[in-house]
């Protein structure tokens, strides 16, 4: 397997080549972003279950480094605000949701751009390919394998590489959008918690005023 890539590569032309080159630079890239996002969601899931115990249970809350943790220690803050009320509070609930949405979906963009650019680099590089293979038949006029065999191998590997590229960052970006909208419809069932833990808040804040 490895003696394909290692001669199509000598096959190639320095376009080729780049070809080659930036697919590599693109597929180590997703490959980056998929692990980093895994990572990420998995600590997410973690620790907003242990962060939602706390909450949901009415104990002590604890800074949990997590989605739901961000969520209510931004809105608290607003409420300590001179003048910020609960009301104007809860307004901020869906804007800070979707700022966590935000967060956790950075760079999954860069993933669906790498899935749709990689196969038509793949394809750039088939069409180079078989160009050289005609360019090469028409200068010797001869249509020998020796003669077309640099054009084609250069045109194979390239498409081959390209949806190597593609097909996993596309599976990743449907997996991770899908993990993230998951963990935000369990954050949006605890809304009325979120909502009460607010309400009190604002009273104590109140009250400490007073």
């Amino acid at each position: 397997m490895g003696k394909i890539w290692i001669l199509s590569w000598h096959h190639c032309d320095i376009f080729g080549k780049l070809d080659l080159i930036i697919l590599g630079i693109l597929s180590i890239y997703s490959w980056y972003i998929m692990i980093e996002k895994f990572l990420i969601l998995k600590n997410a899931f973690k620790k907003n279950k242990i962060f939602e115990h706390y909450f949901v249970s009415k104990k002590e809350i604890k800074k949990i480094p997590c989605p739901l943790y961000s969520i209510i220690d931004y809105l608290t803050s607003l409420i300590k605000y001179e003048n910020f009320t609960f009301e104007r509070a809860k307004k901020h609930i869906e804007k800070t949701f979707m700022k966590q949405q935000t967060d956790l979906e950075k760079n999954l963009t860069s993933l669906a751009t790498i899935t749709v650019v990689a196969p038509f680099l793949g394809l750039l590089g088939t069409i180079w390919g078989l160009l050289i293979s005609f360019i090469n038949m028409s200068i010797t006029g001869s249509s020998s394998i020796k003669v077309v065999a640099s054009g084609v191998a250069e045109a194979l590997i390239t498409t081959v590489l390209g949806l190597l590229v593609a097909i996993p960052a596309a599976v990743g970006y449907n997996y991770f959008k899908d993990r993230i909208q998951r963990l935000m419809d369990e954050m949006e069932l605890l809304i009325p918690f979120i909502e009460e833990y607010l309400m009190d808040f604002s009273l104590k804040q109140n009250e400490k005023q007073k």
